[in-house]
């Protein structure tokens, strides 16, 4: 019995001998934590472990990959796949230069979630290295105003293709309300109405569409039936802008899903107004020109193709609208819209058909001035592309005050049509004096360009 409480006292003194050598909680000799050694001796480093998002601007995300304490140049690192919420970065590889560093340039998404988290990753044999990087978004509307707000159409310039005809170059620009750039990118669609089907707007007639944000969201006018239109599925509605009536949410264009005495509109949005007495048109590309006298006319069109559809660093995405070029002149509508993630914005206005050059022409008229009278004078207006003969400009409204004489002291235009034939002709009244002594002919000129034409509508 003594033997046996001899040998556990050993134990226990030794056991305690151990445990002192282990180390001790105590501050003389504090416990020291071990590290999670670097797997195969990879690590990140200088790498932050949360990034703070309180603006729409690109957020550097630099790094260094080393291994036991080495840098490592020429290798490749991945950002994780990013869920679109969370935003986006430029590439999802980088390769490290001669020091190991590499930089993720990241943008946050165009609506803000409460948190989440960007993994940077890198892989060499069968050893995989991963770090995670809290993102808290937090916006700063002192810094911010967040999500673009504002979109504009603009003309650049046209071209002429033998084989696809006239060639307009257009471009959109976006910005939020404080007009800074956009860094989130977003994807923008165009459409246009060339042949008009319904039209509904300040100066033609009052304007009295409605949308409403329902589910289906649904357009309609108290005026008409849309039942018993020309109106088909994948015509084009398109709301303008117009006094008191700017909500971006609702401006461009609609794709058109069913029609009744009401049209159920595509899309389905959170941030839709709902209005009234709105300017819209609806229609599609095509339209008859020069009809007349039981004939049917010729078949014209005009489209939009899509050059660059997200907008970029600058706020820009561009689009092209092909035409006919017997088209040149005419008015349009084109609209241009986008979706961040379920909340719209768009912008529409009515352009002309722009030619290349804005080669219009036709040639001047002389008459005698040999008696006090008034007379009319046939005018051929014409377009001149580069890429074909000359063509005349057939159904284009004209302003009366684009024709001018030459002297104007002894004659004058007392007046003119309003848009040309199916030729290309146009009448325009001359009056003369008679004083033929000081001016024995008068000259008719016609400035031409796109100050001398008329919108349709």
């Amino acid at each position: 019995m003594i033997k046996n409480k001899i040998i556990y006292t050993i134990l226990i003194v030794g056991m305690s001998i151990l445990l002192s050598g282990c180390g001790s909680d105590s501050k003389e000799n504090p416990i020291v934590p071990v590290p999670t050694p670097p797997i195969n001796g990879f690590a990140f480093s200088n790498l932050i472990s949360e990034l703070n998002v309180t603006e729409y601007k690109t957020y550097n995300i630099s790094f260094t990959l080393t291994k036991d304490g080495l840098v490592v140049p020429s290798a490749t690192v991945f950002m994780k796949h990013i869920d679109k919420s969370m935003g986006s970065v430029d590439k999802y590889s980088v390769v490290t230069d001669e020091q190991g560093e590499g930089i993720f340039i990241y943008s946050p998404p165009a609506i803000f979630p409460e948190n989440g988290n960007l993994i940077i990753q890198f892989t060499d044999t069968n050893i995989t290295i991963s770090k995670s990087i809290k993102v808290n978004f937090n916006l700063d509307t002192s810094l911010s105003e967040g999500r673009l707000t504002t979109l504009s159409v603009s003309y650049e310039d046209s071209e002429c293709d033998v084989k696809k005809g006239q060639i307009g170059h257009y471009h959109v620009h976006a910005v939020d309300r404080k007009s800074n750039l956009p860094v989130v990118g977003i994807p923008i669609s165009f459409s246009l109405v060339n042949g008009v089907i319904e039209f509904n707007g300040d100066k033609v007639h009052k304007a009295s569409g409605t949308i409403n944000n329902t589910k289906p969201i649904v357009f309609k006018d108290v005026n008409i039936d849309y039942g018993n239109t020309n109106i088909e599925v994948g015509d084009n509605l398109i709301i303008f802008p117009s006094k008191e009536k700017t909500d971006v949410t609702y401006l461009g264009g609609w794709n058109i899903d069913s029609i009744s005495n009401i049209l159920t509109l595509g899309g389905s949005y959170t941030n839709l107004v709902s209005e009234n007495n709105l300017t819209y048109i609806i229609g599609n590309e095509e339209r008859v020109l020069g009809g007349s006298n039981g004939n049917i006319g010729t078949l014209t069109v005009a489209h939009v193709e899509t050059v660059e559809s997200e907008t970029n660093n600058d706020g820009y995405a561009y689009f092209d609208i092909i035409s006919d070029f017997m088209l040149a002149g005419h008015t349009v509508s084109v609209e241009a819209h986008g979706d961040e993630n379920g909340k719209r914005i768009g912008i529409s206005k009515k352009i002309f058909i722009r030619l290349d050059g804005d080669n219009f022409s036709a040639n001047d008229i002389t008459v005698s001035n040999d008696q006090n009278r008034t007379l009319n004078v046939t005018m051929h207006l014409k377009i001149n592309p580069s890429c074909s003969g000359d063509q005349p400009l057939v159904d284009v409204p004209v302003s009366p005050r684009s024709f001018e004489t030459e002297p104007t002291e002894h004659c004058k235009i007392v007046g003119a049509d309003t848009s040309t034939d199916d030729s290309g002709n146009i009448s325009v009244s001359i009056q003369t004096d008679g004083n033929a002594t000081a001016a024995s002919s008068c000259t008719v000129k016609w400035q031409g360009g796109p100050s001398s034409l008329g919108y349709e509508y």
